[in-house]
């Protein structure tokens, strides 16, 4: 962890936290990362955002968060270590490309809850860097670990021509193929309002998540659903297979959703878990992910 631990006695406010991420004045020289934890107290889940939430995504209320919400309380702190001066990089153009879940037990709606982020893990990878944010969720009373996350980043080198955030497409895996073949697809259609539906349930009104006129500056010709509203949605639609209380969830981000769209979501029951996807109309990944 970090050497130099932050205490914040609230999470900061989203639309100010991505402000000053976005326009914040760069002093880094090099590449390297701040060693610096944020940790915020007597952090809970809005219940009027929550709802919001569980209506944006799919979830039904059952008392306890689902296991992507963490993520959206997180977020702020995560905004609040991309806006420091010492941060290498500009945050317009780094993209979310994968996402590692681990919940140790279920949290109710309202717990009070200790959140803390830090920066590890910076790689050079064939696209540019990839980096780190560490995630942790501990009980407030009693510092017990619910729930971490590691969501990983990447930096582009050079101009890309195609705005697409994942990896080129690899040829579709034959034994991948064959075992979501025996799955019965779902069919999704997505509205042109789910990236300012997610937006209010969340706090993230990054413009290429809106409306075309926001997102074509950053090279989309449409706005893009958030990464972590398909992966939401995704675990909304498995049901009781979320519901336990020590899960594992682990999705990659590939292909941008453009708004309004058609998809596919499949599923593939395997040992121990279940493996999914969500495809475009025209058989390529938007998302991959899986269940534990």
């Amino acid at each position: 962890m970090s050497a130099t631990i932050f205490d914040l006695h609230t999470l900061p406010a989203m639309p100010a936290a991505l402000l000053r991420a976005a326009f914040t004045r760069r002093t880094a020289r090099g590449t390297a990362l701040p060693e610096m934890t944020l940790r915020a107290h007597g952090c809970r889940a809005s219940p009027e955002l929550l709802a919001r939430y569980r209506a944006a995504c799919g979830f039904d209320a059952d008392g306890f968060l689902p296991v992507t919400y963490p993520q959206v309380l997180a977020t702020p702190l995560h905004l609040g270590l991309l806006g420091l001066p010492e941060f290498p990089y500009p945050v317009l153009g780094t993209v979310h490309v994968r996402n590692h879940i681990q919940q140790h037990r279920r949290i109710a709606d309202a717990a009070p809850l200790t959140v803390s982020c830090h920066f590890d893990g910076q790689r050079d990878v064939p696209a540019g860097q990839e980096f780190d944010l560490h995630t942790r969720v501990e009980a407030q009373e009693s510092g017990e670990l619910l729930w971490q996350a590691v969501t990983t980043m990447l930096r582009r080198n050079g101009a890309r021509k195609d705005p697409e955030p994942g990896r080129k497409d690899r040829p579709p895996d034959e034994a991948q193929a064959a075992r979501f073949a025996a799955s019965r697809p779902s069919p999704w259609t997505v509205p042109a309002d789910t990236g300012r539906r997610y937006a209010r349930a969340s706090g993230d009104f990054n413009p290429i998540h809106l409306t075309p006129l926001t997102a074509r500056p950053f090279g989309f010709p449409r706005a893009i659903a958030h990464g972590m509203w398909t992966l939401a949605r995704c675990v909304a639609e498995l049901g009781e297979a979320a519901h336990a209380d020590a899960l594992r969830l682990d999705c990659d981000f590939k292909k941008p959703l453009l708004l309004p769209a058609r998809v596919t979501f499949q599923t593939a029951r395997e040992s121990g878990g279940v493996a999914f996807r969500v495809l475009s109309e025209e058989g390529k990944p938007h998302l991959l992910g899986r269940l534990d």
